[in-house]
């Protein structure tokens, strides 16, 4: 592929601050770690961009459907990919693209450089919103990977925690993109474990994640967010209750514990609901 500065100087456009374009330019990582797709799989590329990433996929006899939300890379992908009968093009926010899309829904596997400023949302909506999606490979910000991985320290890296296993797949610098961001970048594999739906697990996790530097008692009995939900009446109620009252785990603070531990809790909590 030509290096993005051209191309996006013949496309007459600049690469936009508000949509994080930062355009890969060196692709050795990502095609190092395309093995971990498997075979055959129907992809959805969040943000393919200048179709870096996807020139990478789509010849692992993938097909692939690709959100981007710029109108004028999205045009050029279409017209890029016209007779190909593999690629479906979706153009607009993919934060805003319904969860009943049914091309989407037809993807089991996710791959994307994620714009670092939205990370975290597009990170819940692919891997907690759609359970659908087993294999994902996802390009973060290196120090949001290094969270992730380890499994603890924020409400975030628990709630993918729980849905299966992140791993650090490799390192990515930064003179490999165009514009040259300010920080280095890493690809994240996701395999999805067989996990038990946790419909409020986030509800916990806000509510637990309220007083970082609070007991986890303490951020629980006082936190704002379960004023007006129904399910956590009876969450009031069993912390008050003298048996519970007495578990360790609610003398440490949330940034200690582990995803396991944080499922435990949820798990006490609905128990008998």
């Amino acid at each position: 592929m030509q290096h993005p500065s051209k191309i996006i100087k013949e496309l007459g456009i600049h690469p936009l601050k508000r949509f994080g374009q930062n355009f890969q330019t060196d692709t050795h990582s990502v095609e190092n770690a395309a093995s971990f797709i498997p075979e055959n799989s129907r992809i959805l590329e969040i943000g393919p961009g200048l179709g870096a990433w996807t020139e990478v996929f789509l010849p692992r006899a993938h097909s692939m459907v690709l959100a981007e939300k710029d109108r004028t890379l999205a045009a050029r992908l279409r017209e890029v990919y016209k007779n190909d009968t593999r690629v479906r093009v979706l153009e607009g926010d993919f934060l805003e693209v319904p969860k009943t899309e049914p091309f989407i829904h037809s993807c089991n596997a996710a791959i994307g450089n994620l714009p670092f400023y939205i990370t975290s949302e597009l990170l819940l909506r692919v891997l907690v919103d759609f359970p659908f999606i087993e294999h994902a490979l996802l390009g973060v910000q290196l120090e949001v990977a290094e969270r992730l991985a380890s499994g603890k320290g924020s409400s975030l890296a628990i709630a993918l925690g729980s849905q299966g296993q992140l791993k650090i797949v490799s390192r990515i610098k930064r003179t490999s993109f165009f514009p040259v961001p300010d920080v280095d970048a890493a690809l994240l594999s996701f395999t999805r474990s067989k996990t038990i739906l946790r419909p409020h697990l986030r509800l916990l996790l806000k509510a637990a994640f309220w007083g970082k530097r609070k007991t986890l008692a303490t951020a629980l009995k006082n936190n704002p967010f379960w004023e007006n939900e129904p399910v956590a009446i009876e969450w009031r109620r069993k912390l008050t209750g003298a048996s519970f009252e007495k578990e360790a785990i609610l003398q440490r603070r949330a940034d200690d514990l582990t995803v396991e531990e944080f499922i435990s809790l949820y798990d006490t909590f609905m128990a008998g609901a």
